[in-house]
């Protein structure tokens, strides 16, 4: 779920705000000056914070603070829009938030392929500062006037940006939908070798993308094979989250584009893989569920796969649910206790409900709604189907039934027969015993399924390890010695240069 939730805090301008008096009820008066079009289409935000200043990338998961939301279409410019009751929200309207000293800012979130609120495409506006003594009241102006910029990316010899167009996904969604990555090179990378460079697909957690390129170079660099091996960090980031690389009713033909268009380019342009005892894959947590699920579906295709305390693999163990269940409620249990959602070690620290009602807000690009981006089918307003209610928790069995194509444990189980003896020695998972997200059971489950069918596969769960305790040197060293002894690979470095 998670692994890198990216900030773009720097955008915010510091020093000491004004503070706007306040004497009339409690609502946000937005206006954008046209900058970026005289008519605006999308998502704003109001995010409130008692702190610095407010998180615009979007709401932490673990401390939350009040923020608001409302859709709007042609929005003209100087054109005041008012949040207050109506406006979507996490625990109720703003005149319901306590009296103290707030900091808010408003943000514009264009409909583009980015799931972060503040994105290239949005603005955002200037820090405004209001504070209550009794009953907070007042009318609070925000203005929308900095265009987002666009990430910098920083080049360098060993890390290579691409993109290329996806006429598929093109297709699906009548515009242009780009396939983007970073390809990380050894020092003495030779694009026109004889032999093609092994190569590793990696595929970061919810909120990562491949910008996340320049945070793994000097990663993978500890293992003593990087001189050997190429890898590439794939981005799986759109609008509605993360889409997995897996197709769906919803984002579209995203594993056929992989497999038929992206992959293809990639190793032709840099010479890599080419045959799939030298390509690989590898991810965490919504990447170690995508490892995973491409390895399965497409078992002559890639070599070998590392997942890294994925999502769950097993919707018996949707982290504390069991989908399956005639009674399945995903914020209660059969006792009507709630749902914990997250924990530090044994000890819960974020509920579902909540969790819930702060991902609506966001909408689209929020964790919950991500998966049911994925996994649920095309509503008739052409909107991902609501896997529950969410008033009342109680899961949708008839969405349930379409979820069950993206159950990599059934899909396993149902095609044991042929399709085992493709995958033995291509399955690697390593998990936390006490997963910050309750993610360890389903692959527990999944390994004593594979220790009875005597499967020839590597699956570790760490004892009171959490969910990062999974990708540290070791681990990186392993999955590299993995891909050398397929790849026959000899180390060429006597002693690791930081040993």
């Amino acid at each position: 779920m998670i692994s890198l939730l990216l900030t773009v805090m720097a955008l915010v301008q510091e020093g000491s705000p004004p503070v706007q008096e306040v004497n009339a009820p409690l609502q946000f008066s937005v206006t954008h000056d046209g900058v970026i079009g005289e008519t605006l289409s999308g998502r704003v935000y109001v995010m409130l914070t008692k702190g610095r200043f407010p998180r615009m990338s979007g709401p932490d998961w673990f401390h939350p603070e009040p923020f608001f939301a409302i859709d709007v279409v042609d929005w003209q410019a100087e054109t005041p829009l008012i949040l207050a009751e109506k406006a979507d929200a996490m625990d109720g309207p703003p005149s319901s938030i306590e009296d103290a000293t707030w900091k808010a800012v408003a943000v514009f979130r264009s409909m583009n392929d980015y799931s972060d609120l503040a994105a290239p495409g949005g603005l955002y506006g200037d820090t405004v500062s209001f504070e209550g003594s009794g009953s907070i009241t007042g009318t609070i102006h925000l203005k929308l006037h900095r265009p987002v910029s666009k990430r910098r990316w920083v080049r360098n010899d060993n890390l290579l940006l691409d993109e290329k167009p996806s006429a598929l996904l093109s297709d699906f969604y009548g515009r242009e939908v780009r396939h983007v990555a970073s390809v990380i090179v050894p020092d003495e990378y030779d694009p026109s070798r004889e032999e093609p460079y092994p190569v590793m697909y990696w595929i970061g957690g919810f909120g990562s993308d491949h910008y996340e390129g320049q945070m793994l170079q000097r990663m993978f660099s500890l293992s003593e094979y990087d001189d050997q091996i190429c890898r590439v960090v794939l981005n799986a980031k759109t609008h509605s989250g993360h889409h997995t690389f897996a197709d769906s009713q919803n984002n579209g033909p995203r594993m056929q584009a992989l497999i038929n268009e992206w992959i293809p380019y990639l190793e032709e342009t840099y010479n890599l893989g080419g045959s799939s005892n030298r390509r690989f894959l590898a991810g965490l947590s919504s990447g170690g569920w995508t490892a995973m699920w491409l390895q399965v579906m497409n078992p002559d295709f890639f070599g070998g796969a590392w997942a890294l305390a994925p999502d769950p693999i097993d919707f018996h163990y949707f982290q504390t649910v069991d989908l399956y269940a005639d009674d399945a409620n995903m914020y209660v249990d059969s006792d009507g206790n709630e749902r914990p959602l997250a924990r530090n070690g044994d000890i819960p620290m974020l509920w579902t409900r909540g969790f819930v009602a702060m991902d609506d807000v966001i909408k689209d690009g929020g964790q919950i709604g991500s998966f049911e981006w994925v996994f649920s089918p095309r509503g008739n307003d052409g909107r991902p189907v609501q896997m529950f209610n969410r008033e009342t928790g109680k899961v949708n069995k008839e969405v349930v039934e379409h979820w069950k194509k993206y159950d990599i444990r059934r899909i396993l189980e149902e095609n044991w027969e042929t399709i085992s003896p493709k995958l033995a020695n291509k399955i690697n998972i390593i998990a936390g015993g006490l997963d910050t997200f309750y993610l360890e059971e389903a692959v527990i489950q999944l390994q004593s399924f594979f220790n009875e069918q005597d499967f020839d596969a590597m699956i570790r769960v760490i004892e009171n390890g959490n969910h990062g305790s999974v990708f540290q040197r070791n681990s990186i060293r392993e999955m590299d010695e993995y891909i050398a002894v397929k790849c026959q690979l000899s180390n060429r470095k006597k002693k690791s240069k930081h040993d």
